[in-house]
């Protein structure tokens, strides 16, 4: 008999195998009811102590974690701990009591419709992917208020041979569930960027999001093959595919053990080249696994997360504690801060217009913070000021003109005197991002020390699509003709100049490009950590010399497919 195959979201890889455990809660009804005048007062009082009360029930699940639980859950535990200080949710919906008159759960669910329309309006898949956060969060106050506590996962027994199917689940509920030995996970929303796709992925656990009415397809008991490597769930499979996937785990055991194997091993190539492997990130805990998988350093470290979800940008001396706290966890080795990096797909409120009408072409990056130099000198000072703790490099994003860089060094040095302070030793670079910065490479290197190409939007703006339209997905090509003959020319000049050129973007962590970026020339990889070990693996059994011979023929490719004949991508 043939199995049924469900499909859905690959938010995390892997292969698990169990019986299903099925613990769909469904969203309760929320009431809605008008308030005399003098139980607005007591209502107001009532929201405040269910806000109170869903802190304290994060931080006692942060206490019964433990391992490496308690480190991979602390970030999003503080991520919706965050949430609950807010104002958006702290004191949005007291507006709503005093205004309206109405009951503190409708306020709730009014302040939470108004989020979540903005969140969904945003053209970003990461800030999309808040949704889920913003309802997780509503969900534990609407539960204090109804004084429920958290919805019981099927006792407290292990569940060894388990695959769990829910609606959706927390971070909280994911490392609950994880410590009591499910198999895999499948939920009937979220997506590969949500909080708990991004936990799933840290603990290595298989799981599937987005399969819609899994719970009705999927009964307690069924025998269930999650491929999330695939984004299919096999239902009551026959014993010959269940041997196939068998064999395919214990493949990726062996697999998982020759990757771990390398953490000590060098980068370098079958032929002795040496490459250097840089982590991207934007916390401590990725500084902190980047060192782990054996980065060099942090290439490319993304400040604008600490500009997001607030009213106000942050002062110098937060930005100073966080960078000098990156430093300390680095030990000496090289923390590459991008400067702010907003506009576009990343919105916060500093200045410019919240109606723009293209802001992917517009005031972002390096234009936003010369447009109001007041963010990018507070910035510079912090950095100033961390660069005593340890090796920093500047990256300057968006640039699309030499003044822009100019402009840039002066307020630096504005800032080092005004600190007293030597900002000479801390190198400058550029993100290579747009095609009037490659095509003008050779004079930016004048001004720089050393480049950055970011490939996403260098593909977007090359190609003229927008990466985020799914209708487009197929056109946002990184081995298009004219993307490549961009990322060559770049390299070529900065070894020209002498000058390093390392490649952050999403191409630097696919493994089945690495060979084709060796050809091009790149020796310096800067990717998530977790991809570090994998992309050492093939640059390892890579020769320099043979794919070298093949960079012309490369760039003369009209089409993938003869790419392809040339050296295999897969």
């Amino acid at each position: 008999m043939t199995a049924l195959v469900l499909s859905g979201i690959s938010a995390s890889k892997g292969i698990g195998i169990g019986r299903a455990r099925v613990i769909v809660a469904g969203s309760p009804e929320v009431p809605e009811y008008l308030l005399e005048g003098d139980q607005i007062g007591p209502e107001i009082e009532r929201y405040r102590q269910a806000v109170a009360f869903a802190r304290t029930e994060l931080a006692d699940v942060a206490q019964r974690v433990r391992g490496q639980l308690a480190t991979e859950l602390r970030e999003f535990i503080d991520a919706h701990l965050l949430m609950l200080e807010d104002d958006m949710l702290a004191e949005g919906p007291l507006e709503y009591i005093r205004s309206r008159s109405c009951n503190a759960e409708w306020a709730l669910k009014q302040t939470r419709d108004g989020l979540i329309a903005a969140f969904t309006a945003m053209d970003d898949e990461y800030l999309r992917s808040r949704v889920d956060d913003v309802d997780h969060v509503v969900a534990r106050i609407q539960s204090a208020l109804a004084q429920r506590k958290d919805r019981d996962h099927l006792g407290e027994d292990r569940l060894d041979d388990a695959v769990v199917v829910a609606d959706d689940l927390s971070p909280s509920e994911v490392a609950d569930l994880a410590e009591r030995g499910v198999r895999a996970l499948i939920t009937e929303t979220g997506g590969a960027l949500s909080h708990c796709s991004i936990l799933c992925r840290a603990l290595g656990m298989p799981y599937i999001a987005g399969i819609r009415q899994a719970s009705e397809m999927i009964n307690e008991g069924m025998l269930l093959i999650v491929d999330a490597d695939r984004g299919i769930t096999l239902i009551d499979p026959d014993g010959e595919r269940l041997g196939r996937y068998r064999d395919r785990q214990q493949e990726q055991q062996r697999r998982h053990q020759r990757l771990e194997a390398l953490r000590g091993e060098a980068a370098v190539t079958s032929d002795g080249t040496p490459i250097r492997l840089w982590a991207n990130g934007e916390s401590e805990k990725e500084v902190d696994l980047a060192i782990s998988y054996g980065a060099v350093g942090i290439g490319l470290y993304r400040t604008e997360f600490l500009f997001m979800g607030r009213a106000e940008p942050p002062e110098e001396d937060e930005q100073y504690e966080h960078f000098r706290a990156a430093l300390e966890h680095l030990e000496g080795r090289p923390l590459t801060l991008r400067t702010l990096d907003v506009g576009a797909d990343k919105q916060a409120p500093l200045g410019q217009d919240p109606n723009e009408p293209n802001p992917a072409l517009g005031l972002r990056g390096i234009r936003l913070s010369l447009r109001f130099p007041h963010l990018l000198k507070t910035q510079l000072r912090a950095v100033l000021r961390a660069h005593q703790h340890g090796p920093i490099r500047l990256l300057l994003p968006m640039l699309s003109r030499v003044s822009e860089i100019r402009a840039a060094r002066e307020l630096l040095a504005q800032c080092a005197e005004e600190l007293e302070l030597d900002a000479s030793d801390i190198p400058i670079g550029g993100m290579i991002e747009v095609p009037a910065a490659a095509l003008l490479v050779d004079q930016f290197l004048r001004h720089l020390d050393f480049l950055s190409i970011g490939t996403n939007d260098l593909i977007q703006y090359t190609l003229a699509i927008d990466r985020t339209n799914q209708a487009l997905g197929s056109l946002h090509d990184p081995l298009h003709p004219a993307v490549l003959k961009l990322i060559a020319r770049v390299i070529e000049c900065g070894d020209a100049q002498g000058k390093s050129v390392s490649l952050c973007g999403e191409m630097a962590g696919e493994p089945r490009y690495t060979g084709l970026l060796l050809a091009l020339g790149l020796r310096d990889f800067s990717m998530h950590p977790r991809v570090l070990l994998e992309v050492k693996e093939v640059l390892r059994s890579a020769d320099i010399t043979e794919l070298g011979k093949l960079r012309q023929s490369l760039l003369q490719a009209e089409e993938a497919e003869q790419l392809e004949a040339l050296l295999p991508l897969s």
